[in-house]
Parts: structure tokens; sequence; C-alpha cells
């Protein structure tokens, strides 16, 4: 057959498919709109286009240098000038001073600190000896939340007035009840319930809950179970190992990492059957280490899901400290590498009332999520791999003589380029608006798949796309 050259430029340059691993799709049914990896980047601002994501700046000073910080945050009061900010190491829980943390009171127990805010209170909370913020001081009894009397608990929640909590080490499956709220108060010692929640079933201990305002959800490390306030009801032996993987959105929605049934993955569920979500990062989720899996944690800015899964090692490359990120509205998966490891987050409301995200860090620093354009200075590695190109069909060996690249912006932007099962090739920088790579390495194959990585710590690259406006096509061979 002669060699014929394709008339129509051909374009690659929408990508709002998001990621899908080569575990989860063939190529014959990966979308044309979404990549193979895309790592530190984000494919919805602007839609369409593929952005290097926003870094994280240090709020105020070191906690604790080189600590781990276990827990965090936002006490907000119907009072507006009572707002406080609390991160935890140790056994000892800091207050935010302006710029500087103080010590502000000493936990017994050991392991993660929890925090429930209700009637203008907050509970702090690691197994045993509850301890409560009145606005003026820490409290070991009294306050509106009854401290003192307040049960040996890890996680609590509210529905229907009272406080729900679990976390007796003597009673695993035990969750206490408070009385009903009265008078700005609720008691432990009168009008109150407990109740066991399948006792020893197989599935674990009592892990986490959450309430989406309707019913609680209580999590075992292998199931997942229903309560209205009356009746409780198991739902599925899919659970979670992590109390910090579980959040709820504004939609009543929970999210969460969960275990069981002979499967890992992240759910989402309004109180019934959860869906599992995370089936596009099949290869990255049977990536997560075993170990951290009680430690993965994640928030919700009502936009996206996000997780800190720990460091994963995918296709023999190490991602440190990874977070794999989910659109809720878009049904899409990015993946996050961060200079730093987060275990614990919280959402913080500034003194100028702009809604934020914190996430306390294992070297002792409390820091913004999405702000700034470098990771508390690190610049930002990022990477995507777009979907193959076959441009006719994939027996026929075609030769890529000219493209164009497309950005909006593109600092630190290279575009590489792989043909067929070869390696990775770099055509040059992107470092104009439209950039004609014309006179390259012949490439000549069945497939060719684009790559784009960027080393940057300036304003995030906008990449919008590829022409490929020279290609032709010398039919089938043998």
């Amino acid at each position: 057959m002669a060699i014929q050259k394709l008339q129509e430029p051909i374009l690659q340059d929408e990508f709002t498919s998001g990621m899908f691993d080569d575990l989860s799709v063939g190529d014959s049914l990966l979308p044309k709109n979404a990549v193979r990896k895309g790592v530190n980047v984000m494919f919805d601002r602007p839609r369409g286009a593929i952005t290097q994501r926003s870094g994280t700046t240090k709020l105020g000073g070191d906690v604790d240098a080189g600590s781990t910080i276990t827990g965090l945050h936002n006490h907000r009061s119907s009072n507006a000038s009572a707002h406080d900010l609390f991160s935890v190491v140790g056994n000892q829980i800091y207050i935010l001073n302006g710029a500087t943390w103080d010590t502000s009171a000493t936990l017994s127990g050991t392991g993660k600190t929890r925090f429930l805010t209700y009637l203008d209170n907050t509970a702090a909370m690691r197994g045993s000896s509850a301890r409560g913020w009145n606005e003026t001081s820490w409290l070991s009894t009294g306050g509106s939340l009854d401290i003192g009397n307040f049960p040996d608990s890890i996680v609590a929640v509210v529905l229907n007035t009272r406080i729900f909590c679990f976390g007796d080490s003597t009673n695993p499956d035990k969750v206490s009840a408070s009385s009903l709220e009265a008078s700005g108060a609720i008691s432990w010692t009168s009008g109150t319930k407990d109740f066991e929640v399948n006792p020893n079933d197989g599935n674990g201990s009592l892990t986490s809950a959450t309430s989406n305002g309707r019913v609680i959800i209580f999590f075992k490390e292998r199931g997942m179970y229903r309560y209205d306030d009356n009746e409780l009801q198991h739902i599925v032996n899919i659970g979670t190992t992590s109390h910090e993987s579980v959040f709820t959105d504004d939609n009543g929605i929970t999210y969460f990492f969960g275990q069981g049934s002979n499967t890992v993955g992240f759910y989402m569920t309004t109180g019934g059957y959860p869906q599992k979500i995370s089936r596009p990062l099949t290869k990255w989720v049977e990536a997560i280490s075993a170990s951290f899996y009680t430690d993965i944690n994640g928030y919700t800015d009502g936009t996206k899901c996000y997780w800190s899964v720990g460091s994963v090692t995918v296709d023999s490359v190490t991602y440190t400290n990874a977070w794999y990120v989910y659109s809720i509205a878009d049904q899409t998966w990015e993946i996050c590498s961060y200079a730093d490891r987060y275990m614990v987050f919280a959402m913080y409301i500034d003194g100028s009332s702009n809604v934020t995200t914190l996430g306390g860090d294992t070297d002792g620093m409390v820091q913004t999520i999405d702000s700034g354009t470098t990771d508390n200075g690190t610049a930002i590695e990022s990477e995507a791999e777009l979907a193959p190109q076959y441009f006719t069909t994939r027996g026929r060996v075609k030769v890529v003589n000219e493209l164009v690249a497309y950005a909006k912006d593109f600092q630190g932007l290279q575009l590489f380029m792989k043909v067929d099962d070869g390696e990775f090739e770099n055509i040059g920088s992107i470092d104009k608006t439209e950039k004609l790579f014309r006179g390259i390495k012949k490439l000549r194959g069945h497939a060719f798949t684009p790559k784009i990585t960027a080393f940057n710590s300036q304003a995030p690259f906008i990449f919008e796309g590829l022409e490929y406006n020279d290609v032709t096509d010398e039919g089938y061979q043998q």
C-alpha cells in the first residue's frame, strides 16, 4: 500500500475522564479523553485541561519540630471571638496564638486524638479521661458536655441531640449515648442508654462512626452498620481500619477506605450498601501497604475527596506521601505526591473568614493545603501520561513527522513520546503557547503515547493538548 498522509490534523486536547490505570481498563476501553497516569495534576481547573496542583504553606511556627501531629481541630463557637485552633503532639494539646503554638493541656492515654464540638464546648478523646474545652480553659469535670462523666472514648458523633461514643477497651462493641440535650447541656448520669453493635460477629472491633444527619453509620474493621436512634442494622461485611479515612459531605454522602468481603478500596454510601468508586485505580489501590491501612486519612472540601495513603510503589517507581483524589462531580481520579506526610486533617476558617483545609504532618508542622506554588518550599514534580494514539488502526504503521503542543502556562513543561513498547524520549520543552515540534526524531510505529512532565516552583502550568498535523500512514506491514 502506498504511503498516505492523513489529511485532517488529529487533536488530543480534552482530558475530562481523568485517570485509568492499565489494570482497571485495557487500551480498547480506555476513554480517549483519559490519561494512563496523572501525578500532581488535575483535570478541572479549567475543566478539560491538565493543570499542576497547588502547594502547601506552613501555618505559624513549628508545633513540635520533628514530631508527628496526631490531632487537629478548629473549635468553632457561637461567640465569634471564641474560635480556636488546636493540635496534638504526644500527650500535649497546643493552641494557636497568633503565629505561635502554645501548650494548652495534657492528655492521658496514647494514640490519635479525636475531637467533638457541641454546645460550644469541645471534647478531646483518646480512649480514657476525656478533656473538655469551655472556650476559656480545659476541664476535667463539668461543662456542657459533662466531661467528668464522659465515657472512655475514641470517637463521638451527635444524632438527635445525643452524643454517641465508643472506645472502651474492655467493651469494644459497646456504644454509649448521652441524655438528650436540655438547657444547653447533656448528661452522662441520667437519661442515657447503651447498646452493642453486633458483638463478636467476626468483623473486628468498632473503628469509626459518622452521622449524616439522619442516621449514624458505624464501622468495624470488616463491617458496616446503620443506626437511626432506634434500630441497628448490619449493612455489609465491608468496614474500615481507619476512622480518619471516613468523612461525610454536605449532601450526606459518606466516603471511606474499606476492607472486607475479599476487597479493599474506596467507597461511598448514604447509609445503604456502599458503592466502590476506586475501580479506575486498581493498581494504585493494591500498592497501598497494609501496614498503613490504619493510618489512611482524608477529608472532603465538597468538590473532591482526598486520601493520604503513605508511600506507594507502582511500576517500580516509588511515590512518596501519595494522595488519591476523587472528583465528586466528574467521578474522576488524580494522584498526588507531597513533600510531607500528613496524618490528620481539619477544616479551618481563618481570621478573614476563608475556609481552608489544614494538615498535620510528621515533622511537627501544621500546613495549609492548596496554598502557594511549592510544598512548603519544595518544588512540585508532576507528570501526565496521556492515552495512546493509533490514528487509524492499531495494525497499521504510522509516522509522526510534526506536532504542536498547546499550553496556556508552561513553566517547566517537557514533552516526551513513547512508540509502541519503547522508552519515553524527550521531544523538547513546551515554552510557547503553541509550540511547533518540527524536524523531530522519526517517530514510527503502531501506538504513540505522549507524556508531559514538569519540575516547577512557579505558578501552575496549564497544558491544553496536542495537535498531530503531519502523520503518514504506511499501511499494514509484516
